[in-house]
């Protein structure tokens, strides 16, 4: 059993045993209980509560504990859907150019969505999303080295496809959207002037396991792409 498996493990058990019944802010066990009943070391409970901390189900009081957090309604999108689906979906021909692949460092956010210790590796891939021959999406995206059974430096297929030859098909995720304006580089690859307002959506992905894979970050033109989310009360 992997360190990983381990830990998205207790995070899923302290979730269930404790998150789902408790009313708002109820106090969680210490960190020692949860060792004991969970026979893991103090390092591995740690790493499960920060999972389910950044997934907004608990907080952390320093000196207190952890409580369960309280919970908000959040407007989800149906399905998960790539850039090819979406684009083919709105009539459009989607074109991916890989710009960069390599090893980096993992960014401190990046880090913090793959649940990992500072300095550990990652793999980054930079690509230019297109639709009809015009660019429309400026993509980075993270993801954990394992996730991928070679690294290709050109990366010209479904990387979709790459994670379940993997055994790491992405079958959840989290999405944040955000407006913000784009730097000289990122509106030189999009084709517009420096400053221009765009749309962020950052994504974590996850496995059917529960463990964080993918953190990608998209710039999309705000004059080409827009965001749909159907709502029922």
């Amino acid at each position: 059993m992997t360190r990983e498996t381990k830990y998205v493990q207790v995070a899923r058990g302290v979730r269930e045993r404790y998150v789902k019944a408790a009313a708002p802010h109820t106090l969680l066990p210490a960190e020692r209980e949860l060792q004991a009943e969970f026979g893991v070391s103090r390092d591995t409970v740690r790493r499960a509560l920060r999972v389910l901390a950044d997934r907004g189900l608990v907080y952390n009081v320093q000196g207190s504990g952890t409580f369960v957090a309280q919970r908000h309604d959040t407007v989800k999108a149906p399905s998960l859907r790539s850039f090819t689906e979406d684009m083919k979906a709105r009539g459009h021909r989607p074109q991916s150019v890989t710009l960069s692949c390599h090893m980096v460092e993992a960014p401190p956010l990046v880090a913090r969505d793959l649940v990992l210790d500072a300095g550990a590796k990652v793999i980054e891939i930079r690509r230019l999303r297109s639709a009809d021959g015009s660019p429309i999406a400026f993509e980075t995206a993270h993801f954990l080295p394992e996730a991928f059974a070679q690294l290709e430096p050109e990366m010209t297929g479904s990387l979709d496809a790459q994670l379940r030859r993997s055994g790491f098909s992405v079958e959840s995720a989290v999405q944040r959207l955000s407006a913000t304006n784009l730097t000289k580089e990122e509106a030189a690859w999009l084709e517009v002037p420096q400053g221009t307002a765009a749309l962020r959506v950052e994504k974590v992905g996850f496995t059917g396991r529960g463990l964080a894979v993918e953190s990608t970050q998209t710039l999309y033109r705000a004059d080409r792409y827009d965001f749909e989310v159907r709502v029922e009360r």
